[in-house]
């Protein structure tokens, strides 16, 4: 009997017929945006040895409330039903599939800014492209860890060196005390001043700055009930920072990012 070479049948269909198979196999919901985390440490040390283990790369993070770093991983956490083995078929089907996992959608970390370098790095260089929009979370400077500062620069030197991203959300925490109702804003001027005089709390602006090519920013802020404030000038930073965000913040990045 003659060889039949796997899956020739389907490569022999019109590439419409393909493509409405791989809707079916690559159902994503309409979930426009995949939510990407790390992986709860008991998950990650149960799992079994595998081709799936092997693939994504593993890292430390701070899980536990004594801050002691933990092993993980990423998953992804929107509810989705992908068959991605059919990918390793043949390149065509590869080819074909590659965009229906990357393309026009945006990929959202939030808090989990550890996985971003981890995450993208396992992609092959050419498919990182595709991705044109992520998500992520900038913990406010009062409540930062010196491992998320660090995390902070180098996935903002990642982003700027392997990835060609146009369009970022950047969700900012911030803090209102709750016997303060007026506070200073800073205004789009200030925060050019204070980031041009690498001020210590906003060097992580200037980081992200160093991403080139975004063309679409949408900034939201998340705001922590606080004590009063004291008289610290780190404090009094934040305070006025955090009244900000929505306002001159936002009108500084826009126009340093993306020139609006």
């Amino acid at each position: 009997m003659a060889d039949v070479k796997p899956y020739s049948a389907l490569m022999s269909m019109p590439s419409e017929i393909r493509v409405m198979i791989y809707e079916y196999l690559f159902n994503d919901y309409n979930n426009k945006i995949f939510e990407i985390r790390n992986q709860k440490p008991y998950a990650y040390g149960q799992r079994h040895n595998g081709p799936c283990r092997s693939l994504r790369s593993s890292y430390s993070v701070d899980f536990s409330p004594l801050r002691q770093r933990l092993q993980t991983t990423y998953e992804l956490c929107t509810a989705v039903d992908i068959h991605t083995s059919i990918m390793r078929v043949n390149r065509k089907i590869y080819e074909e599939t590659l965009p229906m996992l990357y393309c026009n959608r945006a990929f959202s970390f939030h808090k989990d800014i550890e996985a971003i370098i981890p995450f993208f790095s396992d992609l092959n260089p050419g498919t990182r492209p595709l991705v044109q929009e992520i998500s992520l979370f900038k913990q406010g400077f009062i409540f930062s860890l010196e491992s998320n500062r660090c995390d902070w620069n180098n996935l903002c030197k990642f982003l700027r060196d392997h990835m060609q991203l146009k369009g970022l959300k950047l969700i900012v925490e911030g803090g209102q005390p709750r016997s303060e109702r007026e506070t200073r804003q800073y205004t789009s001027s200030e925060f050019k001043t204070l980031t041009s005089h690498s001020n210590e709390h906003l060097v992580w602006v200037s980081q992200l700055l160093e991403i080139k090519g975004i063309q679409k920013l949408d900034i939201t802020s998340e705001m922590q009930s606080m004590p009063s404030s004291n008289h610290s000038s780190s404090m009094a930073l934040f305070v006025a920072f955090s009244a900000s965000i929505m306002n001159g913040f936002a009108e500084y990045l826009r126009r340093e990012l993306i020139g609006v």
